[in-house]
């Protein structure tokens, strides 16, 4: 089975459709804009911390970003979203602050997960963002019971539940989605398919022309989007929202992204999804030198602020995995605290 190229919204020149550009409002635009930013320098310096081992792990997104934020300011307030190991930014957007997943990529005990956690993915419970395994696609049930769960209790709830082209290889993808579509559960479930620039797209995960095309055996609606063009995420995942909203099942929307290697990011490039969304703010007449200095030079700040103060905090102590386990916890369990401590102590002296 042939793929199809995704439908995007912008053109060359960065203009949009009348009727689409008027859905999203000068000041929305910014904002993606402003995210995109944000995750793209974020991901630049936690790469490099971890390259020098100051972090254990992370996954980058880099290039990848308009998909991201895109699905993530489609949702209401109320819509839980289920995170894989490169979504952040959906977690900021919704939210989550900036200084909070510096915690978080530290895992320093002023992290809401006590350190306890890799440093990704991210999670922040105010924001109705879910705390989730690194393992690839074990999130999707999760997500499709929580969406089930809102059918159920008649509330009008949507669950995002993000993953890679490689999640749906995995059994929690298959067995999510069908049970999405037995249930007919109000999720929006988003793959990023980064395999649409090899000669065989997506032939390392399927044998079809996409991931768009299994929503059918599901019960589901697919739809192909270029995942490089925020605006038409927006508008898709909007659409997807409505159809969950009006009790219409889910949908599985197959983002086609092409990531940047790190030695592209320096350089504009035609298919770097910041530099599309800055053609289309220009060609609003959004778009200025001293605002994108101004832009630039808080970002930097903001971030390495963050970064400072969590690599100064203080790291939990190994009798700290003993915490918030048992409400009581057994003499087995405090008996083997007491010698960590005992040895903590020795270790100090």
């Amino acid at each position: 089975m042939q793929s199809t190229p995704p439908a995007t919204a912008s053109r060359d020149d960065g203009s949009v459709d009348p009727a689409q550009g008027r859905e999203v409002s000068g000041e929305l635009a910014l904002a993606l804009y402003e995210q995109m930013v944000v995750a793209r320098l974020l991901d630049e310096r936690v790469i490099a911390l971890q390259r020098t081992g100051r972090v254990v792990q992370h996954s980058s997104a880099l290039g990848e970003e308009a998909a991201i934020v895109g699905a993530a300011a489609a949702l209401g307030d109320e819509d839980w979203v289920f995170t894989g190991a490169r979504e952040v930014a959906a977690a900021l957007w919704r939210g989550m602050p900036l200084v909070a997943y510096a915690h978080h990529v530290y895992g320093t005990t002023l992290d809401a997960a006590c350190g306890r956690n890799a440093p990704d993915p991210p999670f922040w419970k105010a924001a109705r963002v879910a705390s989730v395994s690194p393992l690839v696609g074990t999130q999707i049930p999760h997500a499709v019971g929580v969406a089930w769960a809102a059918r159920l209790r008649k509330r009008d709830v949507a669950v995002l539940v993000y993953f890679g082209d490689g999640a749906t290889s995995s059994g929690d993808f298959h067995a999510g989605l069908n049970f999405a579509g037995v249930t007919r559960a109000p999720v929006i479930a988003l793959c990023r398919n980064n395999g649409w620039a090899a000669s065989t797209p997506a032939s390392r995960q399927t044998g079809s022309g996409g991931f768009a095309a299994k929503a059918v055996a599901y019960g589901l609606r697919g739809v192909t989007v270029d995942g490089g063009d925020v605006l038409s995420v927006l508008r898709v995942v909007r659409e997807a929202r409505g159809r969950a909203a009006a009790g219409e099942g889910g949908t599985l929307v197959e983002a086609v992204t092409e990531p940047l290697r790190e030695g592209e990011v320096s350089a504009p490039s035609e298919r770097d999804p910041l530099e599309r969304m800055r053609r289309h703010l220009e060609a609003r007449g959004l778009w200025g030198a001293e605002y994108a200095g101004r832009l630039s030079a808080e970002v930097a700040a903001d971030v390495d602020a963050a970064l400072a103060e969590a690599a100064a905090a203080e790291v939990p102590g190994r009798d700290t995995l003993f915490d918030d386990v048992y409400a009581e916890l057994p003499w087995h369990l405090r008996e083997q605290r007491e010698r960590l401590r005992a040895a903590a102590a020795g270790a100090g002296t």
